[in-house]
């Protein structure tokens, strides 16, 4: 992928293994901002079971991107990587009937059945339809999610009943500004400066965003320092999104 900003300093990779024995689930894991919340989590000690739609991308989870995580994070500082650390693709469409039972299979036979953290990163795979969305759709189209994210924080927070098992979950959404992914690049330069008339201008911070940009929140989010954060909607868009 072609480099649409100025390279930005190297965000260190020595994190606290704050995440070690928990499990988590990540679909469209295989590129962009959800390979990126996989390689936060991961460098953290968390186990990944990464969905995708091919089996060269599932190739890519398991072994590229466990191969990364031993030599970035690992090799690089005298740090153990933990046992328990695996690091699974699996294919799974989110467009498929069939898909959340394939999540299922995949939790119970890699994780005997455990997950901790569950992220949503997978987007509808259309090529060039971010071209022709503006910050508006873009906005509207995340609307149902949030909502979403919102019910789930009411029902599993420990109020319901029939979800007392879930007691003291957190739902969060975050809203993505514009970010460098091959999804816009590949839109081609036309639409990426049009990306930057119509962006920019509202952003606190005038560049494109970076997948670390939001996996660093997404992490933050998925971590005990975010306990007390549900229901809410958080905006990593460079102060492009303005929330409240």
């Amino acid at each position: 992928m072609s480099t649409l900003t100025a390279p930005l300093p190297e965000v260190s990779r020595v994190r606290e293994l704050d995440l070690v024995d928990k499990v988590a689930v990540i679909s469209g894991a295989s590129r962009g901002i959800g390979r990126a919340i996989a390689f936060n989590l991961a460098s953290r000690g968390c186990s990944i079971l990464g969905t995708c739609t091919s089996d060269a991308s599932a190739t890519s989870i398991s072994s590229a991107l466990n191969d990364e995580i031993t030599s970035r994070v690992f090799d690089t500082t005298s740090r153990m990587r933990p046992a328990s650390l695996r690091i699974i693709g699996l294919v799974a469409d989110i467009f498929s009937h069939i898909c959340a039972s394939i999540i299922a299979d995949g939790i119970s036979k890699f994780f005997n059945g455990r997950v901790d953290i569950f992220v949503n990163c997978a987007s509808d795979p259309i090529p060039g339809i971010i071209g022709e969305m503006g910050a508006n759709e873009v906005q509207r189209s995340k609307s149902a999610g949030e909502s979403l994210c919102r019910t789930w924080a009411h029902a599993f927070g420990g109020k319901e009943e029939r979800y007392s098992f879930m007691e003291g979950t957190t739902a969060n959404a975050v809203t993505v500004g514009l970010t460098e992914t091959d999804a816009v690049v590949n839109c081609g330069p036309q639409a990426v400066r049009q990306f930057q008339d119509e962006f920019f201008p509202s952003q606190s911070i005038p560049r494109f965003g970076q997948p670390d940009d939001v996996a660093d929140v997404v992490g933050l989010l998925c971590s005990s320092d975010a306990r007390w954060i549900t229901g809410c909607v958080v905006s990593a868009s460079g102060g492009g999104i303005k929330i409240g």
